[in-house]
């Protein structure tokens, strides 16, 4: 069997709570290239950057403050995600992780980034505790959550011992693939006998074969203590670990380096993965896939699978070729008499022409093709293909799409992950041509659109005051359906008062200035009022009867509007903003399949429309990791989160 990559460079992985690179150097001693790093600890980063180019790759800081869109395609995604909070030194919190509520719930990171990027596998390590956490919950949750994301999901402990590396150093591994149950299951290394002891560690005689496993972040100890595991009895004289055996313990290669002290390196070193563990890991995953490559091979018809968004998108484009004349839209999203001729539909990789009759394909190679507009779509082919995305669930296949797709050479209709449009079409509107329209595309074909995604950049802090330490635990012990609501009630029967803070992201703060310099504190207050249910999930209820003043809800709801409009043209949540639109058109889906048009040159009907029908919606809590008490400095804290849909 060939291998899946021309050459082993083709293999990309991103390496997510990288430490200090372990899998990195895994994965690259197969020749595979590493396409995005994530790694928030600043000695951490300041040792992966001195053993690895970053000029290369794009390394963040903090995994929370980038959108899952924005990560680059790649083939394996790896990430040895926080152990503490699954661990004994964590007092095995899980997902409940206390004040420090952020450790456990990284998992959702990886998560997001897995069910937006479609990644062919990944390779997940933890500490082995994981399994049993909460009697087993924890990780039935994590296997589950994985599977509904569309992947076969393998796991096993395995230690560095079985693989020729002196310490036990339990862990689990979970290992993925995209869509495989049909597939043979996959399996992992096989143990290799032990033949490299410590005594090879030290070059000389050591009473112990095997090692104490180094700790994380361990400290000095006695050498009578039983804990001990920093000193060795070698060739009769007590020595005690340095970084270079430390470095062999951990199968990291002679030439690394640690630009830090010992302490740190030390650290480091207990943090992180086994190189060689994750090596044999690695290749048995690469095997795998070389050895099913026409399956996971991305054009074989079996794995075109997409979501209702990502097919509304492919159908808005078939039926703007097939109808051409596009209607504007009203206050309530019905058709008006005003149109735009759609002249050119403009994709990553070619243009087309439209016709009355045909259509012409200019592909980036000069390549061009001609097509009959009823060769290429029908109305029997759209209504076939309306039906099947609106009675279809999660992500599934539609072969006539999957055709159009291939017949237009597009692997997606949305040109980079930093624009807002996701098809950009020229047009004549009553004789002016309006070119290269980078034009968002809404749906309500399935769930609601979001204007606004969840993350914890959109998450708003909130200071209480006047509540003590003991209060923090009363509220926080709330646990009804309507917590948040009620947890925010107990806070103000126990004489607390909420007053914004700060947006959790900075960049996001900054934007939303932008828009207006006191959007921050209007979006702050509103939301705190929704979850109050002080208003209801229309934005455009807010400000309530609380606010006299018609003059200022009447300014309030100007700036909503503009805030509304910068959302859905402009602005994404993790990325500073120039003040720019990147798109400036919108192509509705309605319930039955019509297209409506809205643009900024009939800007006061846009921020109307798209205001008057802005929800808040109320994710998950423990995913995007708000609506909890929690102390910093002697001073409690609330966040809250921001989510915007589209009514339907």
């Amino acid at each position: 069997m060939g291998c899946f990559w021309n050459n082993m460079k083709d293999l990309q992985f991103i390496d997510l709570f990288a430490g200090i690179g372990g899998f990195h150097l895994a994965l690259n001693s197969f020749g595979a290239r590493c396409v995005f790093a994530s790694e928030k600890d600043a000695h951490a980063r300041k040792t992966y950057s001195h053993n690895f180019d970053t000029q290369y790759f794009e390394f963040n800081d903090d995994i929370r403050k980038i959108s899952p869109d924005q990560i680059p395609r790649h083939d394996i995604l790896c990430a040895g995600f926080p152990c503490q909070p699954f661990s004994q030194a964590g007092l095995k919190k899980g997902f409940d992780d206390g004040e420090d509520s952020e450790r456990g719930n990284l998992f959702y990171c990886i998560l997001d980034i897995i069910e937006a990027k479609r990644p062919k596998a990944f390779i997940l390590e933890n500490v082995r505790h994981l399994i049993a956490h909460d009697n087993g919950k924890t990780f039935a949750v994590i296997e589950n959550l994985l599977k509904n994301a569309g992947y076969t999901v393998y796991h096993q402990v395995l230690k560095a011992s079985d693989y020729n590396i002196p310490q036990h150093r339990p862990r689990v591994f979970i290992v993925g693939f995209r869509n495989a149950d049909k597939l043979p299951p996959f399996q992992f290394p096989p143990k290799i006998p032990l033949t490299y002891t410590m005594s090879d560690i030290w070059q000389g005689h050591c009473e112990k074969k095997i090692g104490f496993t180094l700790r994380v972040g361990g400290k000095g100890s006695n050498i009578n203590d039983r804990r001990n595991w920093e000193f060795y009895r070698v060739d009769g004289e007590v020595k005690r670990i340095s970084i270079d055996e430390g470095k062999k313990m951990m199968a990291f290669p002679e030439n690394y380096h640690f630009p830090v002290s010992k302490t740190q390196a030390m650290k480091q070193l207990g943090n992180s993965v086994c190189v060689e563990v994750v090596r044999q890991v690695a290749k048995t995953v690469i095997d795998y896939l070389n050895n099913h490559q026409d399956f996971f091979n991305e054009s074989s018809e079996i794995v075109v699978k997409r979501n209702k968004g990502e097919l509304s998108e492919i159908y808005a484009l078939c039926k703007v070729i097939f109808e051409q004349d596009i209607h504007y839209g009203d206050l309530n999203a019905k058709l008006t008499d005003d149109y735009i001729r759609v002249l050119k539909i403009h994709t990553k990789h070619s243009h087309i022409d439209l016709k009355k009759s045909h259509m012409i394909i200019y592909g980036k190679n000069g390549m061009q093709h001609a097509y009959m507009l009823s060769d290429f779509i029908t109305q029997n082919e759209l209504n076939h293909i309306l039906g099947e995305i609106k009675n279809g669930k999660s992500t599934f296949s539609i072969k006539t799409l999957n055709d159009k797709v291939a017949l237009l050479g597009l692997q997606k209709t949305k040109g980079t992950s930093l624009q807002k449009g996701d098809i950009v079409l020229s047009f004549d509107e009553k004789g002016q041509i309006f070119s290269q329209q980078n034009t968002s595309i809404k749906s309500f074909l399935g769930h609601s659109p979001t204007l606004v995604n969840a993350s914890q950049a959109t998450n708003f802090i909130y200071k209480i005051q006047n509540i003590k330490a003991d209060d923090m635990t009363k509220i926080n012990a709330v646990d009804t359906r309507a917590k948040i609501k009620d947890r925010l009630q107990k806070i103000t029967d126990l004489g607390g008062v909420l007053i914004f803070e700060r947006c959790e992201n900075p960049v996001y703060e900054s934007t939303l200035r932008k828009v207006d310099s006191r959007m921050p504190e209007i979006l702050a207050d509103a939301l705190l009022a929704f979850f109050k249910k002080q208003i209801n999930h229309h934005l455009i209820s807010y400000p309530n009867e609380k606010i006299v003043d018609l003059e200022e809800k009447e300014q309030i709801h100007c700036r909503l509007k503009d805030f509304v409009k910068a959302s859905i043209l402009g602005i994404f949540p993790t990325y500073e903003w120039n003040g720019h639109l990147t798109a400036n058109a919108i192509l509705l889906i309605n319930e039955t399949g019509e297209l409506v048009f809205y643009h900024t040159n009939k800007d006061a009907v846009l921020k109307d429309f798209f205001y008057k029908n802005t929800i808040f919606d109320t994710p998950s809590s423990s995913r995007h990791r708000f609506g909890l008490v929690y102390q910093e400095n002697n001073q409690f804290y609330f966040k809250l989160n921001l989510q915007l849909r589209l009514k339907k």
